[in-house]
C-alpha cells in the first residue's frame, strides 16, 4: 500500500485522527483544516486506539490549556 492512500489519517497540526475520505482530500483536517498524513506511520498499531479515544489531541489540548492557567497564575504573582 502507498502512504498516499492511507484511511487512517492524522493532522500535522492538531492530531485529529480521523477516517480519510474524498472530501478530507480536498479540506483537510476536520478540525482544523491543516494537511494530514498516515496515522499508522505516527503511532503504529496505537492509532486504531487512539482513533477512538484521540489521546494525542486530547494531550496536546490539555498541555495548552495547562500552560495558558500556568501563565495567568504567573502573571498574579507580579
Amino acid at each position: 500500500m502507498k502512504r498516499g492512500n492511507a484511511k487512517l489519517r492524522v493532522c500535522a497540526s492538531c492530531r485529529w485522527i480521523f477516517i480519510n475520505n474524498k472530501e478530507t482530500d480536498l479540506q483537510g483536517c476536520p478540525k482544523c483544516g491543516f494537511g494530514h498524513y498516515g496515522a499508522w506511520w505516527a503511532y503504529r498499531n496505537a492509532a486504531y486506539r487512539y482513533k477512538k479515544t484521540q489521546k494525542p489531541w486530547l494531550e496536546n489540548k490539555v498541555s495548552e490549556y495547562t500552560f495558558k492557567l500556568l501563565e495567568e497564575i504567573e502573571d498574579s504573582q507580579k
